[in-house]
């Protein structure tokens, strides 16, 4: 018996350490990784008189069929919804899209008699914080008529979007929406250097932030390889905002030489680049929320009844986190 008793405890000594082992090679548990999926669009919904130039017409159309398209969103960002009425409509068409979820961001009418920005930043997420910047320079009428952008009050957006939770501790991400000026070169350098500076004022080393927009700057291959060119001008001042944090242009970070071009609908081979997404990481040091980009396309949004839905081609974007 005391024989038998010594095998047996010798054979529970054996699976105990068999267990061990087969524990210790197993990898913990990770979290199931999550999607974010981003979208910069330029809509085109000139102000007052001006929306008789609008490329794109039937507007009340096109404002609720991108808000449709869009609420497959997570985060929007809007250019040219000069128009109160679009832009309503684009928000209810994203509100259902999203069940009954939906926090944004738009831009103020001015105190002057200027148009207002025609920028909105929305999500399905809460919002934990927004600020907004108007340029303090835009052309002038005297110098571009009726297409100067001095019109309005251009500038540009912040929100602070929880991805998890609502509370401030929550992880969340900075996003900031802008449309830089049309016209005139110069004035949009004043632009870069103002919008860094807001982009400095309420970023978080400690979070990662989105850069989205129509920023009137050529981001072709050959605009990036000149180091004096406006795209060069443009990243580094955004850069430099950021600090430590690297700030990455999406489109050549994932589609190398690929022209992208965002002017013309019907090809991302042809026009110019000049609409965004650009992001940045907290030094992975400090842990906490990471985004990981996994595509970029153009989408044209080509449509049987009005041809496309805008003059501009939006850039989507998707992130894993």
């Amino acid at each position: 018996m005391r024989r038998f008793a010594s095998y047996r405890l010798r054979f529970a000594a054996l699976l105990f350490a068999v267990s061990l082992v087969l524990l210790s090679s197993t990898s913990p548990a990770t979290e199931p990784e999550r999607k974010l999926r981003v979208i910069s669009y330029n809509v085109q919904f000139l102000p007052g008189i001006a929306s008789i130039v609008n490329k794109r017409k039937d507007p009340a159309y096109r404002a609720k069929t991108i808000g449709e398209k869009l609420s497959a969103f997570d985060i929007v960002g809007l250019n040219e919804v000069f128009e109160h009425r679009p832009r309503k409509m684009i928000l209810e068409s994203l509100e259902k899209g999203w069940n009954g979820k939906i926090s944004s961001v738009v831009s103020p009418d001015p105190e002057d008699k200027r148009f207002n920005g025609g920028l909105t930043i929305a999500t399905h997420y809460p919002i934990l914080a927004s600020h907004v910047l108007t340029y303090s320079q835009g052309s002038s009428p005297k110098d571009y008529g009726v297409q100067a952008d001095g019109f309005a009050a251009k500038g540009a957006l912040h929100a602070q979007i929880a991805l998890v939770g609502d509370g401030n501790d929550a992880p969340s991400v900075d996003v900031f929406v802008t449309h830089l000026e049309s016209k005139s070169d110069e004035v949009r350098r004043v632009q870069y250097a103002e919008l860094a500076g807001f982009i400095r004022e309420h970023s978080s080393p400690d979070r990662p932030t989105l850069i989205l927009g129509d920023m009137n700057t050529r981001g072709n291959p050959s605009y990036q390889q000149d180091s004096a060119s406006a795209y060069n001008l443009m990243l580094k001042d955004y850069g430099d905002a950021l600090g430590e944090n690297k700030l990455v242009d999406l489109w050549p970070h994932l589609k190398g030489d690929a022209l992208g071009g965002t002017n013309e609908q019907e090809s991302t081979e042809i026009g110019n680049r000049i609409d965004y997404v650009m992001f940045s990481n907290p030094n992975a040091n400090r842990g906490g929320l990471q985004l990981v980009p996994k595509s970029i396309q153009v989408n044209g949004y080509l449509d049987e009844r009005v041809g496309a839905l805008s003059d501009h081609s939006a850039v989507e974007a998707e992130f894993a986190w």
